[in-house]
C-alpha cells in the first residue's frame, strides 16, 4: 500500500522536484569544459543522484568575463543508460571537477555580473537548486572574472550590445570593455552610444517635427484706436518712467514716492502710459527701436498696477495681451511670466469671467493667452477653496474648444499643449475626459508636456509639481526682474 507520503512525492512535476527536493540528493560527478579560462565561457554540467539510480542533471552556460549565468537548463531523472551516452558526448570538451570549483565559478560569475547590474538568465531562478545554496559551508575558492577585474562585454550582435550595454553604463559608467564580431580589438565603455538614445532622439526630432508642422491660430485681432499723445497727470512720472536710467528697475526710493500718489490718479497715468506705448508699437518695432536704448516702461506699468490691484485696470491689461509676437519681445522679453501672472492675479482673481471672455476672443497669441489660464490655476493653488469653481471655468473652456481646435478658432494645438502644464499643476483628474477629447485630434502640441498617455500619469501621479515661483512683493518683483532683464 502506497503511504501518503510517497503520494504526495508521486503528484510533484519535475520543476517542483527541483524546487523542493533535489538539494537533498546527493551530488554526483561535475564537468567543466577545458578552456574556459581562455574564452571567458564556461560549459558546466553539476549531476544529483536519485535513490533509484536515476539523475538529475543541471547545465549551465556561465560567462565569467561579465554576464555571469547567461543559460541553463536541466535533465530530470534520467537512467543509466542516457547518462552513460551523455557523459561520452561531452567528454571531449570537458573534464571532471570538484563541485567546490563549480559551486564557485558560476557563484562568483553571478556576483561580478550583478555588480555590473546584469542578473542571471530567468532559468537561473529554477536550476540554481540543482546547486547547493551559497553559504560558508561550501569552500572558498577565488577566480578572477573580467578583464583586469573589469566587465569585458562580448556581445554576439548589436542587439546583446544595446542590451547590456546600457546596464553596464548606468551601473560602472565607463569603467568596461565590449567587443563585437569583426571589431580588431576591445573598446572602452567610454566609446560606446546607446543606440536606443539614437532611437529616441529620432523619435523625438519626428515628434518636433510634426508638431513644428500643426496648424496655428492666425494672428487677427482687430485693435482700437490707441491715443495719438501722451496725457498724464503727473509729468515726473512719465519722465521717471521712461528714463534709461531706470529702464530695468526702479529703486525703493522711487517706489515709495509713485505709490504715494493719490492711487485713482496714479492707475490713470498707467492706463494712460500703456495705451499711448501700445499704440506706438502694436503694428511693428522698427529697426530703430530695436537697436536703440531699451525702454521698460510698459513693464513698469504692468508691476504697478498689480501693486495697486484695482480691478478696473483688467480691461487695460487683458488689451496689452492682445498684441503681437513681436510686442512682447520689445517690452518683456523673457520676463512675460514673471510680470503678467502676479499682475492679473492681483487685479482679477475675483474677474475669471472677464479671463473667459478673453480665451474666447478669436485670433490671439498663445503665448499671451497662456499667461490668463496660468492665472486661474494660481487662484486654486494660492486659494485652494476655489478649487471646484477654477476646474469648472477650464471646464468651460475645454469644452468650448472642443470642434474649434480643428479650424484653429481662439485656441490652436500650442495653446492646448501649455494649458495642459496647467492642468497637471492642479491635478485636475476630473478634465481628463475633456482634454482626451482635445488630444485625440492629434493636433494638440505633444512637446510641451508630452503625449496624453503621460499627461495622465503625471496627473494622476503622487509627484508633487514643479511649479514656478512667483513674487507678489513689488520690491522683490523689481529685484527678481533687474536679474531676468540682466542674463
Amino acid at each position: 500500500m502506497v503511504n501518503k507520503k510517497e503520494q504526495n512525492q508521486k503528484k510533484m512535476t519535475p520543476r517542483e522536484y527541483i524546487r523542493y527536493k533535489v538539494r537533498s540528493l546527493p551530488i554526483g560527478d561535475c564537468y567543466m569544459s577545458n578552456d574556459w579560462k581562455y574564452v571567458g565561457e564556461a560549459m558546466i554540467m553539476v549531476t544529483r543522484i536519485h535513490p533509484q539510480g536515476t539523475y538529475t542533471l543541471g547545465f549551465y552556460v556561465v560567462d565569467t568575463y561579465c554576464l555571469g549565468v547567461k543559460d541553463s537548463s536541466f535533465h530530470f531523472s534520467i537512467d543509466k543508460f542516457q547518462y552513460e551516452e551523455m557523459l561520452n558526448d561531452i567528454k571531449s570538451l570537458m573534464m571532471k571537477v570538484s563541485y567546490e570549483e563549480v559551486h564557485n565559478l558560476v557563484y562568483g560569475a553571478v556576483a561580478f555580473a550583478e555588480e555590473g547590474g546584469i542578473q542571471p538568465d530567468e532559468s537561473f531562478k529554477l536550476t540554481q537548486y540543482i546547486l547547493e545554496e551559497d553559504t560558508d559551508e561550501v569552500p572558498l575558492i577565488e577566480y578572477d572574472f573580467g578583464r583586469d577585474g573589469k566587465h569585458f562585454l562580448c556581445a554576439n550582435d548589436r542587439i546583446e550590445l544595446s542590451k547590456y550595454a546600457p546596464v553596464l553604463k548606468k551601473t560602472v559608467g565607463d569603467d568596461f570593455f565590449y567587443l563585437l564580431p569583426g571589431m580588431k580589438e576591445a573598446k572602452p565603455g567610454s566609446e560606446y552610444m546607446d543606440l536606443s538614445f539614437v532611437d529616441n532622439m529620432m523619435s523625438a526630432l519626428e515628434k518636433m517635427k510634426k508638431c513644428s508642422e500643426l496648424p496655428e491660430e492666425a494672428y487677427s485681432f482687430v485693435h482700437p484706436e490707441y491715443p495719438a499723445e501722451l496725457n498724464v497727470k503727473h509729468k515726473w512720472l512719465a519722465e521717471m518712467l521712461y528714463s534709461p536710467e531706470k529702464s530695468v528697475y526702479l529703486t525703493d526710493d522711487d517706489l515709495s514716492r509713485i505709490l504715494a500718489l493719490p492711487h485713482d490718479e496714479l492707475r490713470d497715468d498707467l492706463e494712460n502710459i500703456v495705451l499711448y506705448e501700445t499704440g506706438q508699437t502694436y503694428s511693428g518695432i522698427s529697426e530703430e527701436q530695436w537697436n536703440g536704448e531699451y525702454k521698460s516702461v510698459i513693464l513698469h506699468c504692468m508691476l504697478l498696477l498689480g501693486e495697486l490691484g484695482d480691478e478696473a485696470s483688467l480691461p487695460t491689461v487683458l488689451l496689452t495681451l492682445c498684441q503681437n509676437a513681436d510686442y512682447y519681445d520689445y517690452h518683456f522679453g523673457d520676463s512675460l511670466s514673471d510680470v503678467y501672472v502676479p499682475t492679473l492675479y492681483m487685479i482679477g482673481k475675483n474677474r475669471p469671467g472677464d479671463f473667459m471672455a478673453y480665451m474666447k476672443m478669436p485670433g490671439l497669441y498663445p503665448y499671451a493667452r497662456i499667461r490668463v489660464t496660468e492665472t486661474v490655476a494660481m487662484i486654486a493653488l494660492k486659494e485652494p477653496e476655489r478649487r471646484d469653481e477654477v476646474i469648472g471655468w477650464f471646464r468651460e473652456l475645454l469644452m468650448f474648444y472642443d470642434g474649434r481646435l480643428e479650424k484653429c478658432e481662439c485656441c490652436d494645438g500650442v495653446l492646448i499643449g501649455m494649458m495642459t502644464n496647467d492642468l497637471m499643476n492642479l491635478k485636475a483628474v476630473e478634465l481628463l475626459p475633456e482634454l482626451k477629447k482635445l488630444y485625440d485630434t492629434g493636433l494638440v502640441d505633444e512637446m510641451c508636456c508630452g503625449n496624453f498617455k503621460t499627461v495622465v500619469k503625471e496627473i494622476k501621479g503622487d509627484k508633487e509639481p514643479l511649479l514656478h515661483e512667483y513674487s507678489f512683493d513689488i520690491h522683490e518683483r523689481y529685484r527678481k526682474l533687474k536679474r531676468l532683464l540682466k542674463d
